[in-house]
């Protein structure tokens, strides 16, 4: 079958590699759609991750499809079922699990190797973060269910409610999405990027007010004048993964206001905060990462009931030979068929 493995930073090759078969708890998904992503455009470029096994590795994690066999032990699934699959499944029993902290499970799985024909799904996946496709949902948009449940696991640890004001910094997938879940809170949401085309997308997906990203004094102004008399932010979601955006958001942040660091930065990277705002300013600041199994199960539960702008979240189709050019650009979400 064709698949698509990283060799290296840059070295993304679409290559014939044998069929999987599964194994006992295991399973085979005949891929119908993946998604590419901004992460996807991470691992590839730099060449490592925490979710990426040693090199060469099969590439790709979002996926929905149809399951083609079972291994010894599957009962929950069978072959024939169109299902959507989350990209990683936690232990359940460490200590973060039992704590309810299952995104920072210390002995989680993950998936890799989406993009291809054919995608064998761990033990561990299946039994806790496999999911059947609701009637109706639209096979480009149950891949996407991984994605928004990181977005999803975002606005749950945002404070933020009816009637804030919450600046997002950034209109990729996951600032998008973050927009249109706290747009459906009732939140005020004002986006900032550097792109018009990301921020025309973002006012279809709720926001009530999209600006240029604020990365220098005037576009701080300009981003402060869009709050409550100019004193900043109830929340400020950062959604870009830079360390400059990091001090942005918490400059953004009105006094007592709260900041979700929600965008990764690249490993090993320090960031230089201003002590006033955080100090005589009491903000709150809180990390987001990754998402957990009931994350995933409300991303699907949003998208089944037609929440979410789903059609400003993707672009158009595009085929595994165009996965590499499409990650070099800037890593957009992208639905990838197979066939």
């Amino acid at each position: 079958m064709r698949a698509l493995w990283l060799h290296g930073p840059n070295d993304l090759r679409l290559q014939q590699v044998p069929e999987p078969v599964p194994g006992p708890g295991e399973a085979v998904l005949r891929v119908e759609v993946a998604l590419t992503c901004a992460t996807d455009a991470k691992m590839m470029r730099r060449g490592e991750h925490p979710a990426l096994p040693p090199l060469p590795a099969p590439f790709g994690h979002e996926a929905a499809g149809t399951v083609e066999a079972v291994g010894p032990g599957v009962t929950a699934l069978s072959p024939g079922d169109r299902v959507a699959v989350a990209n990683s499944a936690p232990c359940g029993a460490c200590v973060d699990c039992l704590g309810g902290r299952a995104n920072l499970c210390r002995r989680i799985t993950y998936l890799t190797g989406a993009f291809a024909e054919r995608l064998l799904l761990p033990a561990p996946i299946v039994a806790r973060n496999v999911h059947h496709l609701p009637p109706g949902l639209a096979v480009e948009q149950a891949a996407m269910i991984e994605p928004l449940a990181c977005a999803v696991h975002g606005a749950a640890r945002c404070g933020a409610g009816d009637g804030d004001v919450v600046i997002v910094l950034g209109a990729g997938f996951q600032g998008l999405a973050l927009t249109a879940i706290l747009a459906d809170r009732g939140c005020r949401v004002v986006v900032c990027d550097p792109h018009e085309e990301r921020r025309e997308r973002a006012l279809r997906a709720g926001a009530a007010q999209a600006l240029a990203a604020p990365r220098d004094r005037a576009g701080m102004a300009s981003a402060l004048a869009a709050t409550p008399d100019g004193r900043g932010a109830d929340a400020v979601v950062e959604a870009v993964g830079r360390p400059e955006a990091w001090r942005s958001a918490v400059e953004l942040a009105r006094p007592g206001g709260e900041v979700l660091l929600h965008g990764g930065c690249p490993a090993g990277t320090e960031v230089s905060l201003p002590s006033g705002p955080l100090h005589y300013g009491e903000l709150t600041v809180r990390g987001s990462y990754h998402h957990t199994p009931e994350s995933v199960r409300r991303a699907l539960v949003l998208l089944a009931e037609g929440r979410l702008p789903a059609a400003e979240l993707l672009g158009p189709p595009i085929g595994l030979e165009d996965v590499a050019a499409t990650l070099a650009e800037r890593g957009e979400k992208r639905p990838v068929v197979p066939a």
